[in-house]
C-alpha cells in the first residue's frame, strides 16, 4: 500500500485483495474512493454475505467515525484502489460544523442500519437540551405536555413530525403478525419518529407516553434545514443511508 502523506487525509493506492477493515473491529479512519472497486462482505454464522461493490465516489468506513462504533462490515479490494484516506479528526471538524440536529439525525439513521443487520450498537448520550441550532432559537419551537397514555402516533401512519423527550418517558412498540413488541423505552434527550419523515415511508411503530411527558415537536421543515447547513460530505452521507433505509433488503 502505498501513499501521499499530507495532516489529515492522505492519497494511497491500496492492491488487489486488500483487507481494508474487519467487521467489529475500531476504526480510525475512512476512505473516499477515487478508483477501483472493493467488495462489503457480512460476516454470519453461517458464512460471509456480500453486501454489494463499492465504486469510486463511495466513502467506505465512515459509520465507525461518526457514531465511535465498531466497522460494520469487512471490506476487500477487488482491484488496485486509489482512495484519500480521512482520519477520525477530519469527520469530527466535519460534525462540529454541523447543526446539533443534524448530528443526532446522522446517529439515528446509523443505529437503523446497524438494527437492520443485527449488529451491535454504541451506547448513545442523552443529549436533547443540545439539540438546538447555533445561529438559531428557532430550530424547535413547540414544546408540550403529553398525558399519560397519549399516542403520539400509530403504526402505519404518516410521518409529520418528530419529538424530542424533555421530560417522561415514551413506549416504542410494533406489531408483527400476532406479536406486539416493545421496541424501546425512551427517557429525556431522545428523539423519536425521525425516520418516517427522512425516508416518506409510514411510521415503522407505535409511540405512545407511559407517564405524563412532556416533547419539543420537530416539524419537516427543521430535518431539512439541518440537512442543508451539513458539509457536503456528510449531507451526501445522510441521504445514501436514507435511501438505504428506504429499500427493502
Amino acid at each position: 500500500m502505498s501513499s501521499n502523506a499530507s495532516a489529515d487525509t492522505r492519497r494511497i493506492q491500496i492492491p488487489a485483495g486488500t483487507i481494508l477493515m474487519h467487521q467489529g473491529a475500531y476504526g480510525d479512519r475512512a476512505w473516499l474512493v477515487e478508483s477501483g472497486e472493493m467488495e462489503a462482505l457480512l460476516e454470519r454464522p453461517e458464512g460471509m454475505k456480500r453486501l454489494g461493490v463499492i465504486k469510486a465516489g463511495s466513502v467506505v468506513g465512515e459509520m465507525a467515525l461518526i457514531d465511535n462504533g465498531t466497522r460494520s462490515a469487512t471490506v476487500r479490494t477487488l482491484t488496485s484502489v486509489s482512495a484519500v484516506e480521512l482520519t477520525r479528526e477530519t469527520f469530527q471538524v466535519m460534525l462540529r460544523k454541523s447543526p446539533p440536529l443534524a448530528r443526532y439525525l446522522l446517529e439515528s439513521l446509523i443505529a437503523a442500519i446497524r438494527r437492520n443487520y443485527g449488529l451491535p450498537q454504541p451506547e448513545r448520550l442523552d443529549g436533547g437540551a443540545e439539540i438546538r441550532s447555533s445561529a438559531s432559537f428557532q430550530t424547535l419551537v413547540e414544546r408540550r405536555m403529553f398525558r399519560d397514555g397519549h399516542v403520539f402516533f400509530r403504526q402505519n401512519d404518516e410521518g409529520l413530525a418528530a419529538y424530542l423527550i424533555q421530560s417522561g418517558q415514551v413506549s416504542i412498540r410494533r406489531v408483527d403478525g400476532f406479536e406486539d413488541k416493545e421496541l424501546a423505552l425512551l427517557g429525556p434527550g431522545r428523539i423519536f419518529g425521525e425516520l418516517a419523515l427522512l425516508t416518506d415511508h409510514p411510521r415503522a411503530a407505535s409511540a405512545t407516553a407511559t407517564e405524563a411527558t412532556v416533547c419539543e415537536i420537530i416539524r419537516k421543515e427543521s430535518f431539512l434545514q439541518a440537512l442543508a447547513a451539513m458539509p457536503p460530505i456528510l449531507r451526501t452521507l445522510t441521504r445514501i443511508y436514507i435511501k438505504q433505509l428506504s429499500n427493502p433488503r
